[in-house]
Order: structure tokens, then sequence, then C-alpha cells
């Protein structure tokens, strides 16, 4: 039986791709786009869907996290795949409220640079059961 966001290729993901400013001439996002392609086709990934924007990320309110989300909604992803969590926010507060929306949704969220949330959220359990 397939998971959300999975078919025969395998984990459908959506790739996303952010620059702050544009001044490379888009240099910057096809350099993001062609490792994340890359990384995908050599995990066995199916890219469904591929954002990219010129916006900062100082907020989750942009036309690519919304798209996102709404791709995580329908159910045709079943993972992100960023080339650094940076692309998302700096924030770490950002991150982690963008990180549990995907999570409501079973969708997870795939750093190439690796993912130190996962970290933080293994810390945050330990505090979780102590304070029961």
């Amino acid at each position: 039986m397939k998971k959300q966001g999975e078919d025969e290729k395998g984990v459908r993901v959506a790739i996303y791709c952010r620059m702050a400013t544009d001044n490379d001439e888009g240099r910057g996002l096809e350099m993001q786009k062609g490792q994340l392609r890359r990384y995908a086709q050599a995990h066995g990934y199916a890219v469904a869907a591929e954002v990219s924007e010129v916006a900062k990320g100082l907020s989750l309110d942009r036309p690519g996290i919304r798209e996102l989300l709404g791709l995580a909604g329908q159910g045709c992803i079943g993972e992100i795949l960023v080339a650094n969590l940076s692309r998302i926010s700096r924030n770490t507060a950002v991150l982690l409220r963008f990180e549990e929306m995907l999570g409501k949704q079973n969708v997870r969220l795939n750093a190439l640079q690796g993912n130190p949330l996962a970290g933080f959220r293994g810390i945050e359990e330990v505090f979780r059961k102590q304070e029961k």
C-alpha cells in the first residue's frame, strides 16, 4: 500500500529554491535546482514540483511557501527538498513552525546539508517527558 506522497516511482518530492536577491541573474537558483535534481535522482525520488522564488526568508508569507503548503495539503508530495534549511528561513522559530505545518500533512522537510531541527526535536521530546 502506497503512502500519501508516494507513487510507483517512489516518494514524490517538491524541490524548493530561494534567493534573497536576484543579483546573479538566476544562477544561484539554477545551481540549487541542479543540485536538488541530482540528489532526488540519486535517491529514487520522483520530482512532482519545482518551486523557486526570489524573496526574503523572514516569514512564511511568501508565494513559494504557500505553493508548497498547498501541494502538501493536497497530498501531492511526501517530502520537500531544500539545499539548506536557510532557504526556508534563518529564524529557528519560523523553521519549526513550517516543519510542524508540514508534519500535520505527513510531509517531511529534507535539507541536503542536514537537518539540525531533528536534534532539537529530540531534546524537545526529552523535556516534554520530564514535565509529565
